[in-house]
């Protein structure tokens, strides 16, 4: 970075979550502080499981965060797929889902819980560099600088904004006037116990269930096991209460021992919408870009919208202390991930197909 030094490089982040902050991390690795400016007044994350692939593994290796990964973290060394009278289908993940290869490095896909995840990232983040209770609310974009300015008043100007808030991202009507997609999908996810899931879930594995419409996915995590039910809803609503009687009519089919699991669920329980959005065919001007779900919201059928915006700050942090310009570093880092992370958002799309498989 030629027309400033590093160290002297003032980026903003805004959104406060696992892109936001894997961006804040990849990018001190580089000697750059950046600030994140999140809207919450206090950080957290909801949600229960997540899976991590091998290539965001190699990248906490890389920013030293892999002991403490592997520690919260539980490894898959297997996915299984059964009907759902628990008959096993295939173990064969490629042919189920192609794009997860198997890592060259014999690393096997691992689940953390999301809450484990963010304080993993937060952890090596000075206080200093981060702002909660800021809103962003609009910018202004010159040739010398970005000025933000957040529904507080407040008022900060950088040399570049990395908007990594989600799917809702306002910064990226920049870009496109699109609209999230709903999937006609709805999750429920909660923790159960691992004596209550002994006998249909494994401690080092995936499994999933699955009939023509409804698919119960476990996966460990530090503390219980992950229970995700995903199944076919014309409420588009992007949160709703759930009760078990309604859980019940979507696991006719399901063998006894899994419609058993709803009897430890505590009701009501929060049920949420799976939307996503489009590719675009642009995310960045010369000082502004977009990352992780802002950029690239994708359905979680194949496990990695998440791995995808650590991918992204991976990219833009090499781009950041590669290039001679902002501008160029932008570009760089948009022609790296744009194409991966289009592929990724059409194929998880294909619910359907995952179903019948």
């Amino acid at each position: 970075m030629n027309e400033k030094k590093l160290e002297d490089l003032n980026v903003v982040i805004i959104g406060g979550g696992i892109g936001g902050f894997a961006t804040a991390v990849a990018l001190q690795n580089k000697g750059i502080q950046a600030h994140v400016y999140e809207q919450a007044q206090r950080l957290g994350e909801v949600g229960a499981g997540i899976t991590i692939h091998p290539s965001s593994q190699h990248l906490f290796e890389k920013w030293g965060l892999g002991e403490v990964f592997y520690e919260k973290a539980r490894i898959n060394k297997t996915i299984e797929f059964f009907t759902p009278q628990g008959e096993l289908v295939t173990n064969d993940v490629e042919k189920i889902l192609p794009s997860l290869k198997q890592d060259k490095l014999g690393l096997h896909r691992a689940s953390i819980h999301r809450a484990h995840l963010l304080d993993l990232l937060i952890s090596p983040i000075d206080p200093e560099y981060i702002h909660l209770d800021h809103k962003f609310k609009s910018l202004i974009e010159t040739d010398d600088y970005v000025e933000i300015t957040f529904e507080n008043g407040a008022v900060v100007r950088a040399d570049v904004v990395i908007a990594a808030n989600g799917i809702h991202s306002n910064i990226r009507t920049i870009f496109s006037n699109d609209e999230p997609i709903y999937s006609g999908i709805h999750s429920v996810r909660t923790i159960l116990g691992l004596e209550a899931t002994k006998e249909t879930a494994k401690e080092d594995g995936t499994v999933m269930y699955r009939d023509d419409r409804t698919v119960i996915l476990m996966q460990p995590v530090a503390g219980g096991m992950h229970f995700d039910i995903l199944y076919p809803s014309e409420d588009s609503s992007w949160v709703k209460d759930t009760v078990k009687e309604e859980l019940l009519s979507k696991l006719t089919s399901f063998d006894e021992k899994l419609v058993r699991l709803l009897d430890t669920i505590e009701y009501p329980i929060v049920s949420r919408a799976l939307y996503c959005r489009q590719p675009i065919p642009q995310w960045s001007t010369n000082r502004v870009t977009l990352l992780g779900d802002a950029a690239h919201s994708m359905l979680p059928t194949l496990g990695q919208g998440a791995n995808s915006a650590i991918a992204d700050a991976d990219s833009i942090a090499r781009a950041l202390s590669e290039c001679a310009t902002v501008k160029e570093a932008l570009q760089q880092y948009e022609n790296e991930r744009r194409p991966v992370t289009t592929a990724i958002q059409n194929e998880s799309q294909q619910y359907d197909q995952l179903l019948n498989k």
